[in-house]
């Protein structure tokens, strides 16, 4: 008997609630009208004011005018549309008391008895657990809050609770690849949805989350199935959490730590087949941090190479031969003294005095 008397209550609460639905909708009709009122207002302002510069033969504020107008079209456009959208569309009628009951009675046919807080103004159902591809992700409460149907224009008036949750690695406010921070991406679902709510066709609101729960789209997940568990390292293969992850910016992939490294001279997170270990100073750097030297022809990293862009080696190479040059030039006077005659053979020259 309690039951019936609270499900009675909750009826009443869901009637008023639809009726402030009704209510901003109205609301958010009024507010377009005014909004497209204002745009034919600013556009009927324009046509003054250059029928006026026209007849002054302010031709270059005629121009400046012409040009605001254009520019506003598009707005005119888009309030238009919106006008004829909700100007053509039906109204809102409102359930009678029974029918709400008999939808709660429904609900309680469909998902098992709901659950609802009268205190918190609040209404549930619990699926049963989800399986998608082989991704266990348990049972889900969908809490329905009464007071924020009015809401519905701006923002969602219900949430998806993981009960049992087996979150992505990744991100654990994703519990389901379309749920994300207990708010459901209702993709396709969006309009029929907010009717459901709007109608107070409240087990065919459940009906339609419970699908949208039960069905996979995996060209719109906030983290796909596949990667699930974790991404997979490019190389190695093993699954990884998303702070475990490195990205190598030279080939556009995800690593695992032990298959990335830093280049030792700008920091950039590389993998180890990107990686080129400097055989100078053995250090790993990346491909826009390595140079040819001018002698060898070797590649190094920059770091390992003077200003001469000439590497360890061959400046030490360098350095013997100048040595080995200043050491000949050095012994040539020597060369050239030993070579000089000891006066055996040559003749002797008498002066006239002689």
């Amino acid at each position: 008997m309690k039951y019936q008397k609270n499900l009675m209550k909750l009826s009443c609460l869901l009637l008023d609630s639809l009726g402030k639905v009704k209510k901003q909708n109205l609301l958010e009709v009024q507010q377009s009208f005014e909004e497209f009122a204002d745009k034919c207002y600013e556009m009927t302002k324009g046509l003054r004011q250059m029928r006026m510069a026209v007849k002054k033969n302010w031709l270059g504020a005629a121009e400046t005018i012409k040009g605001r107008v254009g520019r506003n079209l598009n707005d005119f456009s888009h309030h238009l549309a919106r006008f004829k959208e909700l100007a053509n569309a039906d109204g809102i009628s409102l359930p009678n008391l029974s029918d709400i009951y008999a939808e709660l009675a429904q609900i309680a046919l469909e998902f098992g008895e709901p659950k609802f807080d009268l205190d918190k103004r609040t209404l549930s159902v619990i699926t049963g657990p989800i399986t998608l591809e082989g991704v266990a992700l348990g049972p889900f409460e969908i809490r329905l809050s009464i007071d924020c149907l009015s809401s519905h224009f701006r923002e969602s008036p219900y949430r998806v609770i993981a009960l049992d949750p087996n979150p992505a690695s990744r991100n654990e406010e994703v519990t389901h690849p379309h749920v994300s921070s207990e708010s459901l991406c209702e993709g396709d679902g969006h309009v029929a949805i907010r009717s459901a709510i709007e109608q107070g066709r409240f087990c065919d609101f459940f009906t339609l989350v419970v699908n949208i729960l039960q069905t996979y789209n995996p060209d719109s997940p906030h983290i796909s199935l596949d990667d699930w568990s974790g991404v997979s390292c490019y190389d190695c293969g093993c699954s990884m959490a998303d702070d475990e992850r490195y990205y190598c910016e030279h080939c556009d992939q995800d690593y695992c730590p032990n298959c990335s490294t830093c280049c030792q001279i700008c920091d950039t997170t590389i993998c180890l087949g990107c990686a080129y270990n400097c055989p100078s100073c053995n250090e790993p750097v990346c491909r826009n941090c390595t140079a040819i030297c001018e002698d060898c022809e070797g590649t190094f990293c920059k770091d390992c190479l003077n200003e001469e862009g000439i590497c360890q080696n061959c400046q030490e190479q360098r350095k013997e031969n100048e040595d080995e040059e200043q050491e000949q030039l050095s012994e040539q006077p020597k060369a050239d003294a030993e070579v000089q005659s000891d006066g055996v053979g040559e003749a002797i020259v008498l002066s006239r005095h002689d």
